[in-house]
């Protein structure tokens, strides 16, 4: 009898101890959907999703998990993520409603009103007093125009309600708001906080209203609705920017600057945090407090990374290449992992956007060595390895790339054109069209798409897909100019025209809709045309200077000088200290041909912009059209004394010193702008070819192809020219081959680069290819250096 009762309590044990299992699981699912749900209250979209995976790991199939991802999801604004989820949570439980009315609301946003009320349809036909749904099925009502009847039925569902509904109270706000009854929003809205007065999004919505409103006494509301949010929500970055950004937009810069510090102070280990204080002191300050602030916030936190990648683009936007390069190698020299593996990219990128690939590569194996599947790395990769005309290989990096990226449309395209390129057109289709279906409402692939179809004449799909692309975005003026280029291809000028009058139909208040229908009438020859339609862009948009300048020019270009002046004085009635219009005075003059009303336009520029470089050149430049270099280049000295740190006038005294024949001083000009510009190739360029050319002595030659060292990537053909020249005139025959070669491959039809090539492959000993070439130089009837020694080469023969 003791087996038994010893059996017996075993069992009871192992009972016990399942029973406790599905109790500790059952309560971990619980709690990590309530947390979640509360961290959605919060708008902590971080810590949400945190618990949302931490169920879907214990229950993959939890329908409430996937359903708060897509709260989530909709919160961050990932819109295609929220619609995945709200689904997947409709597939796992058809009956939960709430996910139901998250893809209704989402079809709702993506303009497709009648799948939206479909779902509403199913929501209500089962649960008619359904607060969601009837809220969605109101805002449907509202987009189809029918105003009053959205208004009444929001009414409705607050007035049954013991507590206002937040969803209904929004909507009735976004109504009356649209309505631009600005009280009535904020009187919503603050009944529906009486009801739930720590309502994130209520109080968020609160002061946005009251923040947009003009009467003083409801602007006066919104930092406190704010204050109450940031409260509530103190880890939530976006109430902080939005709290700062209110206070920017009335021009009050210290309390924006009070807020984002207050947001670092309750969240001081934030980066983000430190860079939205840091991109408000670059916009609102200028270049040199940002610099600082930078500088001492990084001496502060010196292992964050993040606020030295802020200073790298800091350094960018105000044209600091060097010092950017400096800041991402200390980056590099401080780090293995991820910030030191982006670094190096971002060199990389930099040197591949400078012509140096070798670099470039270099730096992009070191990161896919320590990380194998870096997306950035490996699509540089791809990039170079196309470029290169190794197609097959870059298909392999661009291929893993497109697996985890499989929306985007940078490596769809380049993936298409990497398959077009290896001779398989029909894979660079499917990529294409893989691509739209995951991502369906972009534009920008659809028009991908349209482009691979007009090239295979298939110009009925590439319409379709021009026609979904437009759809998708239905202010997209790319995909009009598109739709115009499918017609013209066909030449169907009538249906092309077609296209640009529907769009300034649709958006009468657009003037770029009637912009783009004068350049169509322009490219047609009809000018008068034209010229009505940047005028009806010019009214509409009376402070861009766009249109006005379209209709100046054509004017010019048909010599209606009197018409064009009469439009250049129209605009300095309304505004005298109107610097475009001196500018454009002068053009008009100078294409007249009255040099005197030129130069005076010019001097009016300078008067009124005396630190400014486009008025001394210009006036420089109708100097030097008179004859009189002298006097040319005492105006660009004047220049140089008002403008110290503008380039383009010394770069221009250079250029004209060499033309003059002033060689030594123009090298001098050369040898400082390279000093106070040393990553300008262009200077490096014109200096070098001036000391091969115009002094031509060993110590020269050897500086030059110093120079010239860094062009040895370089892509722009006269660049390599000139480095191949310089090893060429320091007897490196071999050296200059290869390079001029591959100057010649990138400009075939150069004359100067097919005789520097003849002559080299001469001095080499290859006597047959150098005729080739120094034949088609002579072909040419180019007046060339070095001809004489052409024609005595040919004459050997």
């Amino acid at each position: 009898m003791t087996a038994p009762r010893t059996l017996t309590a075993l069992a009871c044990c192992a009972a016990l101890v399942l029973l406790s299992a599905c109790s500790t699981k059952e309560s971990r699912l619980q709690s990590g959907l309530e947390k979640g749900a509360d961290y959605v209250r919060l708008a902590d979209w971080d810590k949400a999703s945190v618990e949302v995976r931490n169920v879907l790991q214990i229950d993959p199939k939890n329908a409430q998990a996937f359903f708060i991802a897509g709260q989530v999801a909709e919160g961050k604004g990932e819109i295609q993520r929220a619609f995945t989820s709200f689904n997947k949570a409709v597939e796992l439980k058809p009956d939960h409603f709430e996910a139901k009315v998250g893809v209704a609301r989402i079809y709702l946003l993506a303009n497709d009103p009648a799948k939206s009320a479909q779902f509403i349809d199913e929501v209500l036909a089962a649960s008619p007093k359904h607060v969601g749904a009837r809220t969605i099925k109101a805002a449907l009502a509202a987009r189809n125009g029918d105003v009053a009847s959205a208004v009444a039925q929001a009414k409705a569902l607050i007035g049954e309600q013991k507590d206002a509904p937040v969803d209904a109270s929004m909507l009735l706000a976004g109504l009356y708001a649209n309505q631009n009854d600005a009280v009535g929003a904020l009187a919503t809205i603050e009944a529906a906080l009486k009801a739930d007065p720590k309502h994130l999004g209520l109080l968020r919505v609160a002061a946005q209203i009251a923040g947009a409103a003009s009467e003083p006494a409801m602007q006066t509301k919104t930092v406190a609705f704010y204050r109450r949010a940031t409260e509530q929500a103190p880890k939530n970055n976006e109430l902080w920017n939005a709290w700062a950004l209110h206070h920017v937009r009335k021009q009050e810069l210290d309390l924006a600057e009070e807020v984002l510090r207050a947001s670092i102070k309750a969240q001081p280990d934030d980066s983000q945090r430190h860079l939205a204080l840091l991109s408000f002191v670059t916009s609102q300050r200028g270049f040199e407090p940002a610099e600082k602030a930078f500088l001492a916030a990084i001496k502060d936190k010196p292992k964050d990374m993040t606020l030295r990648f802020g200073l790298v683009n800091l350094y960018r936007s105000a044209d600091r290449a060097p010092d950017a390069r400096r800041i991402l190698q200390e980056i590099v020299d401080a780090n293995k992992e991820a910030p030191g593996l982006s670094a190096r990219t971002q060199l990389a990128a930099d040197h591949l956007a400078s012509g140096k690939v070798e670099a470039a590569r270099a730096l992009i194996a070191e990161v896919l060595v320590a990380s194998p599947r870096d997306n950035a790395a490996l699509l540089m990769r791809g990039r170079m390895l196309l470029a290169a005309g190794d197609a097959r290989s870059a298909i392999i990096d661009l291929r893993s790339v497109a697996r985890d990226q499989p929306g985007s449309t940078e490596v769809a395209g380049l993936l298409a054109q990497a398959h077009r390129r290896a001779g398989e057109p029909q894979l660079a289709r499917e990529v294409l069209s893989d691509a739209v279906k995951f991502k369906p409402d972009s534009p920008e692939l659809r028009l991908l798409l349209a482009a691979d179809l007009a090239d295979a004449k298939d110009f009925k799909a590439a319409a379709a897909e021009v026609d979904s692309a437009i759809k998708a975005a239905p202010q997209n003026l790319r995909a009009y100019d598109f739709k115009a280029q499918l017609a013209v291809a066909q030449k169907d000028l009538a249906s092309a025209e077609k296209v640009f009058v529907s769009y300034k139909t649709l958006y009468p208040k657009e003037p770029s809709g009637f912009v783009r229908l004068g350049q169509f009438y322009a490219e047609q020859k009809k000018f008068d045309a034209a010229l009505k339609e940047y005028d009806a862009a010019s009214r509409l948009a009376p402070q861009a200077f766009g249109p006005a300048l379209s209709a100046i020019g054509l004017l010019m270009a048909q010599r209606k000088f009197d018409e064009a002046d009469a439009r250049v004085d129209a605009m300095l009635k309304a505004d005298p200290k109107q610097l475009l219009a001196h500018q454009l005075r002068g053009e008009v003059a100078t294409a007249r041909g009255d040099d005197a009303a030129a130069e005076k336009a010019h001097r009016d520029f300078i008067a009124l912009a005396p630190n400014a470089a486009t008025g001394y050149l210009s006036l420089a430049r109708l100097t030097l059209k008179r004859g009189n270099l002298a006097d040319a280049l005492a105006v660009l000295d004047q220049g140089e004394k008002a403008a110290p740190t503008d380039l383009s006038l010394p770069a221009t005294r250079a250029e004209w010193l060499a033309r003059g024949e002033r060689h030594d001083e123009a090298i001098a000009v050369y040898e400082a702008l390279l000093k106070r510009a040393p990553d300008d190739d262009a200077f490096a360029n014109n200096l070098a070819y001036l000391l091969i050319e115009r002094k031509g002595d060993k110590p020269s030659l050897e500086r030059a192809l110093t120079l010239a060292q860094r062009f040895k990537e370089a892509a722009n053909p006269g660049y390599l020219d000139t480095l191949g020249w310089a090893h060429y005139k320091l007897g490196q025959y071999p050296e200059a081959s290869a390079v001029l070669e591959r100057a010649v491959a990138l400009a075939p039809t150069s004359p100067l680069l097919q005789l520097h090539l003849g002559l080299a492959l001469h001095k080499q000993g290859n006597t047959a290819k150098a005729q080739e070439w120094l034949k088609k130089a002579l072909a040419s009837k180019a007046t060339l250096p070095n001809l004489d020694e052409a024609r005595q080469i040919l004459a050997q023969r």
